[in-house]
């Protein structure tokens, strides 16, 4: 581990101190660290299309607002391929909060993220992506594993 030393002003350090804080961090190191990894996969994102991401869409509406719920269940279809998980929760009798998870290739799914929240009757609609590490895999590979994933080891 290397140690960096960095200088900030006053103001900076005790609204720093003060997320820390407020985010339960034991120290300023794990805060940095955090928002450094944070920066430096969103800078991954953007410099290359082709990495392979999650994004978890999440939005609210009015399930009056006219024709909305069915508009997004078909664009939700179209793009079956890409969605692998959606929640729909009814948050009070007129607002409605849905929230989905798709995995693709970060140029193919952010249009469509954006789509989504920028849809006609679509409130404080919100995008997250997580970039997929080349560390990580999806499981189809011709030798044993043994890490836990909730699952028994897996011969196939």
């Amino acid at each position: 581990m290397q140690r960096v030393t960095i200088s900030i002003d006053d103001k900076i350090a005790e609204a720093f101190d003060a997320l820390i804080a407020k985010r339960g961090y034991k120290n300023r190191s794990e805060a940095f660290r955090d928002l450094l990894r944070r920066e430096l996969a969103q800078d991954q994102l953007h410099d290359s299309s082709e990495t392979e991401c999650m994004a978890v869409v999440s939005f609210g509406f009015d399930h009056h607002a006219r024709s909305l719920p069915a508009r997004m269940t078909e664009q939700q279809h179209a793009h079956h391929e890409s969605i692998i998980a959606s929640m729909h929760v009814h948050a009070s009798h007129e607002r409605c909060v849905e929230v989905v998870v798709m995995r693709g290739k970060y140029k193919s799914i952010s249009p469509l993220a954006q789509e989504m929240i920028a849809e006609t009757g679509i409130e404080n609609g919100a995008v997250h992506y997580v970039a997929l590490s080349s560390g990580d895999h999806d499981h189809h590979h011709d030798h044993e594993h043994t890490h836990q994933h909730g699952h028994e080891t897996v011969k196939d």
